[in-house]
């Protein structure tokens, strides 16, 4: 085989990874209702974003996911395919802006999604049996590498860490993570017995309790995050929405959210990674 051709079970796989992430995006945007964010109800805090402008993004990303697939294929975290995955990342995101009209919509979703799409192709094409936690420590050691030839330009998640001290988007990832391993995770597994719209919700619920969120924080400032926090903590620590009396405290959150006009779309990102594991889990028969 030439070394530019491709085998067809790996086109095969690579595009079975990037349709599950393409749904994992569908899934968290169809989830309703979402405090501050799009859904099938109202575009939360947004004026610039509805259900039919975000399909369109996150349809437009397969391409995307699937070369980020193919090209982590037979290969081994390190700064070439950290790069390579980047490039990728930076034409997706430019094919968003298109489709979008130069609206971010998906920007944080290729990031973290993408590298976990890298992961799976990396352990899937391996032969070898994996798990989460191989998954997740392989994502992070791609984004472990710096990407020298990222453009240089401030970000609003930029502008939040340089004023306040907090886990960016890349040093998650870099530490493999931990926020789904020790948080979104052990939350899809303890409520697996609940309908699945109450399911993700929870999940949500449990992420934005200890998240700490650059969009809600560009928008607003440190004591408004830990309003929200506080307030997703008392709703789990209550049960979580598959309990009924618990809704007027996400009715509570969602008043004060739209109030402060701010959107935990960080949250919402780590939630379709939360979804997109649990498609590649049931797949591919791991732990």
């Amino acid at each position: 085989m030439k070394e530019t051709e491709i085998a067809p079970a790996a086109v095969t796989v690579a595009s079975q990874i990037a349709a599950y992430a393409v749904e994992a995006l569908l899934d968290e945007l169809k989830l309703t209702p979402k405090p501050g964010l799009v859904d099938q109800a109202n575009s939360g805090c947004h004026l610039d974003l509805n259900m039919e402008l975000m399909t369109e993004s996150a349809e437009s990303l397969y391409s995307s996911f699937q070369y980020m697939a193919l090209a982590a294929q037979e290969k081994r975290p390190s700064q070439s395919l950290r790069e390579q995955l980047a490039a990728i990342g930076r034409l997706g995101e430019q094919e968003m802006l298109f489709v979008t009209g130069n609206v971010n919509t998906h920007k944080g979703a290729i990031w973290c999604i993408g590298l976990l799409t890298a992961a799976v192709s990396i352990h899937a094409q391996s032969g070898e049996p994996f798990t989460v936690a191989d998954m997740l420590e392989t994502a992070g050691m791609i984004a472990s590498f710096d990407d020298r030839y990222a453009p240089v330009k401030i970000t609003n998640g930029d502008q939040v860490r340089h004023k306040y001290t907090v886990v960016s988007a890349r040093e998650e990832a870099k530490r493999g993570f931990p926020t789904l391993k020790n948080t979104a995770i052990p939350a899809w597994k303890k409520y697996e017995q609940e309908p699945e719209d109450i399911r993700q919700l929870n999940v949500l619920l449990s992420l934005m309790a200890v998240v700490d969120d650059t969009c809600i924080l560009y928008r607003s400032n440190v004591s408004v995050s830990e309003m929200i926090k506080k307030r997703c903590s008392i709703i789990i620590n209550l049960g979580g929405l598959g309990i009924q009396d618990n809704w007027k405290y996400f009715s509570d959150l969602e008043r004060y959210i739209n109030h402060q006009w701010v959107s935990p779309g960080g949250s919402a990102d780590l939630l379709a990674a939360t979804i997109f594991i649990h498609k590649i889990t049931k797949h591919f028969k791991i732990n």
